[in-house]
């Protein structure tokens, strides 16, 4: 689906869904779009990065966005297409990324109550500012739940908590493939187009920049904490099991003296010592009850159960 709005007085925002044939063919000749770009542009798979045709006069960013309906299996983050060609800003989106044409909505009418000319980088670097600020909630709500999972684990240990350490440290892999992504993006935007941009635009664009690293460090210190915490949890849930292991190891050698003893005193040899006394079922148990303490004590004297 096509649809197109008026920027300014020669180009326009050309919003890009899940174009079919025919549209395609639109792009090719009606908004000087090439088969190469469009092909990056529409792959829900590419990552984020610049692709420039200087023969065309088109420039392609693949930018991941934060997607805040993800399923909790899915990826949580999804790329989108900003092409910028002579006139005309295109964006590519799909059913997962769709979204974003309400944020760049949400711009253009912002713009339209300006007094100045809007040219193609006062409209789409704003718009990648609120794309790279939308990372910091999701960031911010997996070291809370980081948090939480932490304080309930000095109450009591939950082999389900490895669970929950898992589902975080995978969303923040996706986010922090993602930020790397656009903040190698931004940086080489700027290397390219640093010197077609007015002081404004330039200041902009390093607000952006600034943002996404910011992103990307607050990502990546929740990862490793994230990380650390559920390493050390591990650990704990090692050593609780070393230690039930130790104790049923401890019980089986002592319970396995009263059959020992028993056995051959149910062997009915007139030669044991004690066989023939009158008592000699309450020596068997004397007997059983002195091994136990001895291998009792031989175990902890040894500190096996440390």
């Amino acid at each position: 689906m096509l649809s197109s709005v008026k920027i300014n007085d020669h180009g326009y925002w050309v919003s890009v869904f899940e174009p079919l044939p025919n549209e395609r063919e639109a792009l090719f000749e009606k908004y000087e779009v090439t088969q190469e770009l469009l092909d990056y542009a529409i792959d829900p798979y590419e990552k984020a990065r610049v692709e420039v045709d200087p023969d065309a006069g088109v420039t392609l960013l693949i930018f991941d966005v934060y997607v805040p309906t993800h399923e909790l299996s899915a990826p949580q983050t999804a790329p989108i297409g900003i092409m910028l060609t002579t006139n005309n800003v295109l964006t590519f989106t799909n059913a997962q990324t769709n979204f974003v044409n309400g944020i760049i909505a949400r711009q253009l009418e912002k713009l339209k109550q300006r007094d100045r000319q809007t040219d193609q980088f006062d409209f789409i670097l704003p718009i990648l500012y609120q794309l790279s600020t939308a990372y910091f909630g999701p960031i911010r709500r997996a070291d809370q739940q980081r948090r939480e999972i932490q304080r309930n684990l000095q109450k009591h240990t939950e082999r389900k908590a490895i669970t929950e350490f898992m589902e975080i440290e995978t969303g923040l892999v996706y986010i922090l493939t993602s930020l790397q992504g656009n903040v190698s993006l931004l940086q080489e935007f700027k290397r390219r187009f640093n010197h077609l941009m007015t002081r404004k635009q330039r200041n902009d664009l390093d607000d952006v920049i600034v943002e996404a690293q910011q992103g990307l460090e607050m990502a990546q210190m929740t990862s490793d904490v994230s990380a650390r915490v559920s390493d050390a949890y591990s650990k704990v849930l090692d050593s609780n099991l070393n230690q039930t292991m130790k104790f049923l190891t401890v019980y089986s050698i002592v319970l396995a003296i009263p059959p020992i003893v028993s056995g051959f005193y149910g062997e009915n040899v007139k030669t044991l010592p004690f066989a023939q006394n009158d008592f000699a079922w309450q020596i068997t148990i004397i007997i059983t009850l002195i091994l136990m303490a001895l291998s009792i004590w031989f175990v902890f004297n040894r500190h096996w159960w440390k």
